[in-house]
């Protein structure tokens, strides 16, 4: 049995909006792939996507092959947990996806969500990079309700059932910790490996993909962006490494649209962008002893305030609005920099709020979860969106209820 532990994360209400596990998972690719697989099919309610045609599922093995040898051995044992044989070409078990409903052909979902950051290492009291970041959701059930459909009885709401999956491959591969939901096998939030390098994801309505999509299977080919988050975890030691291996990846997007951001422990940092007209994988770089902010723009078009668009300071969810507070906050810190700060950036874009209208958000959208980390050390930090308390007097903001800090680590 691989699977080392299968937990809640913290004893939580029945009203909590999150109600996180931590799950350990121990052996080789292939047991790995299986005992999360038979865990998806009888816990989480996962059905295998299927591929339009098997072309499509032999050019995968293909790819896999040749680029990443690690979920090949996973797909092996997934398909096995699905009584499936080896050389299905007919579904995929390069994903294990749960409380997704309502996929179709795609389309573009109309809202920003998260906001990252990276201090400058060259600034902080230990010389170390501090990463935090929000992820931003609609508390709603994916696609149904997002589409003005009416989900299945028993539909779980997004990201409600996240997950920490702690990967331990043994025979090769770096050991790493995913983190966010929707796949048992490609968590789509944060993810940190052994060697202190750290990526997430966060939505970019400019670039390329079909959102709301079939997350696997059907017409795609190469990896998805989630997918390539869990590959860079696998193969990558580096911010350096990690852009040697996109570069010479085949990607697709599907569930979301994204960007990625990209730090490790040495203090470089990235965000990683696909162009919307072009296609060309670009990186935007740390400038050394500066902070890297991210929200929902792209960097490689509007990469400082002075290529902003008019910018309105009520608008407090808006992609430019969220830059000039971080940037505006920033200014304000003593240095040397604490890890402390890096939360306090991310905190003052919390997104929840009276009127959502004024602030360019959905009603029903929440800061889901925190992620903070000190990339010196192998480790994450975790808090998580619990429910709504109220107003906060004078502001547009609601308080809400979170739940404590939970870390993570080797």
């Amino acid at each position: 049995m691989a699977i080392l532990k299968n937990e809640p994360v913290f004893e939580f209400k029945d009203e909590d909006y999150c109600k996180p596990r931590h799950i350990i998972v121990e052996g080789s690719y292939e047991e790995i792939g299986y005992d999360l697989g038979k865990l998806a099919r009888e816990e989480y309610g996962t059905k295998l996507r299927k591929y339009r045609d098997p072309v499509y599922a032999k050019a995968k093995r293909d790819y896999l092959e040749r680029n990443w040898p690690e979920r090949l051995a996973e797909s092996k044992g997934v398909l096995r947990a699905f009584d499936l044989a080896e050389d299905d070409n007919t579904f995929d078990p390069t994903n294990l996806m749960y409380d997704l409903y309502g996929e179709g052909e795609g389309g573009r979902v109309n809202f920003g969500a998260c906001t990252g950051l990276v201090l400058p290492h060259e600034k902080t009291d230990t010389g170390a990079p501090f990463v935090s970041r929000n992820a931003e959701m609609v508390k709603m059930v994916l696609f149904d309700e997002m589409y003005g459909k009416k989900p299945p009885a028993g539909a779980h709401m997004c990201f409600t059932r996240d997950v920490v999956v702690e990967k331990r491959p043994t025979g090769g591969g770096y050991r790493n910790i995913v983190h966010g939901g929707l796949d048992l096998l490609n968590p789509m939030i944060d993810a940190i490996n052994e060697k202190g390098l750290f990526m997430a994801t966060f939505h970019d309505p400019s670039t390329y993909g079909a959102e709301g999509a079939p997350t696997s299977g059907y017409v795609w080919s190469g990896v998805s962006l989630i997918q390539l988050m869990n590959q860079v975890m696998d193969q990558c030691a580096t911010v350096e490494e990690a852009k040697r291996l996109i570069l010479r990846s085949h990607l697709y997007q599907s569930i979301f649209v994204l960007h990625l951001m990209m730090a490790d422990a040495e203090g470089n940092a990235t965000v990683f962008e696909i162009d919307g007209t072009s296609g060309a994988y670009l990186f935007n770089d740390r400038v050394e002893g500066e902070p890297l902010f991210q929200t929902n723009h792209p960097l490689h078009e509007y990469p400082t305030p002075d290529t902003y668009p008019d910018v309105n300071m009520e608008a407090e969810h808006n992609t430019f609005t969220r830059q000039v507070i971080l940037r505006e906050k920033y200014q304000q810190f003593e240095m040397p920099l604490k890890r402390s700060n890096a939360t306090d950036l991310t905190d003052a874009v919390h997104v929840a709020f009276q009127n959502p209208e004024i602030a360019e958000s959905s009603s029903t959208m929440r800061t889901v979860f925190n992620c903070n980390a000190d990339l010196s050390k192998p480790e994450i930090s975790i808090r998580w969106h619990l429910g709504d308390e109220g107003p906060i007097a004078g502001t547009n903001h609601l308080k809400t209820r979170e739940s404590d800090f939970y870390t993570f680590g080797f």
